[in-house]
């Protein structure tokens, strides 16, 4: 698949932003040439992409000059002589809700296990999977597949040369399943077991919905191959975008490569780079609707979560509800009701452009922001729960992380979230490269090699975190900064983040010293230089996991952690903002349980020979409960109609039932 690509064109349409990049070549070696940004236009009023697309293009237009789309308004692909179009358009896309799927293959540990690592590098989830010992019937199992409303059915099991009929015993019930859905509503199906079974697969499904075929997933018991399959599922995601969308199916026909998931890019960057880069990469993605994380430890093993109900815009009610509301408060300096959070939450969702516009505001983005993160690792890898992260590289994408307004704020978020430990290379997308490498990758490889270079991506600076007997307020670390002839000292206190600035383009030489049982990457001494950027240097002397204490104790620490990481003036914590508040919608729902309770309580087995009276009962009973919970909002006369209403309403449809029976 690999094209002598000159110029290139990627753009990727989030629920909130599109972003275009425009990719050529400059003195041999590929390079951004120019980018640009507006706000995604698939909702009212516009309610067509093509609309943001081209609005992107206009402003790439007027920095470059180059023209992009001929008199029909076609792209121009490849490029003229005159410098118009480009070699390669690229598309990627992360906006609208995630693809359904239900996974069928034979072993749990085994090809489901891979097939849910093969589907976490694009936006899918997984809502029912079968097996080969599922205990349920065949009607059980088919209601499972229908009743799940699936968008894709990922068919795995089956080694080379291994099993074949348990296989296709299973593509008869998905086969089965698909035939009852309606036709405009039938599931894509994707094979990716025994090599052996491909054309009994074509044969079952090829007249019946789309049939796509990848390479078996576990050719071995001990071989995992994923990429074909990922692939496969991003061919997917692009037949299902263009089958619901007809600006989707106008755009993957423009573009050579479809209308591929933006988080396709950031696990091919995190595989390449691990296989090329000594030590751990991590990238990290926190968008309006999905979010997005990527590991590779440097030994082939590579860690991802794709999460397409955690995001700070469009997703923060599902962000809410899954990571639960304590694990939100334990970032906030504050004391905060659930009715604050939850109003939030839904507020940004009806607004996801919007940014906070209050301190309090500020702390409860973030707050959602890190707790989120925290979730979405721990979900790849449960370890770092208590144990840190080690890794040499992070790079930070999406608004959230690269759009405070200050880079070190940017990097005290991300030591938050990540907690990694060791020494660490930060860096910023936030002119969404890595999507774009992602969707270019397969054609012009050395285009990703190049664009890696730091001048394309921001550089932040260096993190240094150690890690052993950190105590508060007592020196963990000794710094000897070198530059321009003097020799700077400063103690880092335990507890305590620090931060000394060194431009873009400069360099300084830097002495470690670690007090008695403190070392950053095992060593209590050592001299490095670190090269400049948007923040310089960073050590983080804070305790690994974060002890965050209670609110008091956060009401101290986290504002002091800002000032130190920013320079900025101390924001102090309003008092009357740590007392407590109560909470409406706590209290009601306890007070609703209770007289849930009461009423079981009360509740007398009926006799058998009296039915009647036991139903009369168990109907005034509920009434009762039901009234009980809306006495509160309504005037007794309004609620007794309306109970009296809803009454009458079911004995009709019961006496309904009996007339059609």
């Amino acid at each position: 698949m690999v094209q002598d690509v000159g110029s290139i064109l990627a753009v990727d349409f989030g629920s909130v932003t599109t972003r275009a990049v425009l990719i050529d070549v400059v003195d041999g070696a590929y390079r951004l040439i120019a980018r640009a940004e507006e706000r995604t236009t698939d909702n009212f009023p516009a309610s067509d992409l093509d609309v943001g697309l081209d609005r992107v293009l206009r402003q790439l237009t007027e920095v470059t000059g180059r023209r992009f789309r001929d008199e029909a308004g076609a792209m121009i692909s490849p490029e003229r002589k005159d410098r118009s179009g480009v070699d390669l358009f690229a598309i990627t896309a992360s906006l609208g809700r995630p693809l359904q799927a239900v996974i069928v293959g034979l072993v749990p540990d085994v090809s489901i296990a891979s097939a849910l690592r093969a589907i976490e590098g694009t936006y899918i989830e997984v809502n029912a999977t079968l097996t080969l010992d599922d205990k349920r019937d065949q009607e059980e199992q088919l209601n499972a597949i229908l009743l799940s409303y699936p968008d894709v059915i990922f068919l795995v099991g089956g080694t080379e040369r291994g099993a074949e009929r348990s296989v296709m015993r299973l593509a008869e019930v998905i086969r089965l399943s698909v035939s009852l859905a309606s036709k405009a509503r039938r599931p894509i199906v994707i094979y990716a077991g025994n090599s052996a079974l491909r054309e009994p697969m074509e044969a079952l499904f090829g007249n019946l919905t789309t049939f796509i075929v990848a390479e078996n997933i576990r050719p071995s018991l001990h071989e995992e191959r994923l990429d074909s399959a990922r692939l496969k599922l991003g061919d997917a995601f692009n037949q299902y975008k263009e089958s619901r969308d007809q600006t989707f199916a106008m755009l993957g026909k423009m573009s050579q490569t479809g209308v591929l998931p933006t988080a396709q890019g950031y696990t091919i960057l995190a595989d390449y780079l691990g296989k090329t880069q000594t030590g751990g990469i991590a990238l990290i993605d926190m968008g309006s609707a999905n979010s997005t994380f990527a590991f590779s430890s440097g030994k082939g093993h590579l860690l991802s979560s794709i999460r397409p109900d955690l995001g700070l815009g469009h997703s923060a009610p599902q962000l809410l509800a899954s990571v639960g509301l304590d694990a939100v408060r334990e970032w906030l300096p504050f004391t905060a009701s659930s009715t604050e959070l939850t109003n939030y939450a839904y507020n940004k969702s009806l607004r996801p452009m919007t940014i906070p516009m209050s301190l309090r505001d500020l702390y409860i983005e973030h707050a959602l922001l890190r707790a989120g993160i925290r979730a979405m690792i721990t979900r790849a890898n449960p370890e770092w729960e208590n144990l840190p992260m080690t890794v040499s590289r992070i790079i930070l994408a999406g608004a959230a992380l690269t759009k405070t307004g200050h880079p070190a704020y940017d990097v005290l978020l991300a030591m938050d979230a990540l907690q990694p430990v060791g020494i660490v290379s930060l860096s910023q997308d936030p002119f969404a490269l890595i999507p774009a490498m992602g969707a270019i990758a397969p054609y012009a490889p050395d285009a990703v090699v190049q664009l890696l270079d730091e001048t394309n991506l921001v550089r932040l600076g260096t993190a240094l975190i150690p890690t052993g007997n950190l105590r508060k307020e007592r020196t963990a670390v000794d710094v000897i900064i070198h530059e321009n002839g003097e020799k700077l000292r400063y103690a880092v206190d335990g507890g305590h983040v620090f931060v000394y600035p060194i431009p873009v383009g400069q360099s300084v030489e830097v002495r470690i010293r670690c007090a008695r049982g403190v070392t950053i990457n095992g060593k209590r001494r050592f001299k490095m230089t670190i090269e400049g950027g948007a923040m310089g240097l960073m050590i983080d002397a804070r305790s690994r996991p974060l002890k965050l204490g209670d609110v008091t104790m956060r009401s101290v620490m986290m504002p002091k952690w800002v000032q130190e990481a920013t320079g900025d003036l101390l924001q102090d914590i309003d008092p009357k903002w740590l007392e407590a508040v109560e909470d409406v919608q706590e209290v009601a729902d306890k007070a609703r349980d209770k007289r849930r309770s009461e009423i079981r309580k009360n509740q007398k087995p009926a006799k058998a020979d009296k039915k009647g009276k036991a139903d009369k009962n168990k109907k005034s009973n509920a009434k009762n409960a039901k009234k009980d919970e809306l006495s509160e909002l309504m005037s007794d006369d309004a609620l007794e109609s309306l109970l009296d209403d809803e009454e009458d309403e079911q004995d009709e449809l019961g006496a309904l039932r009996n007339a059609l029976s």
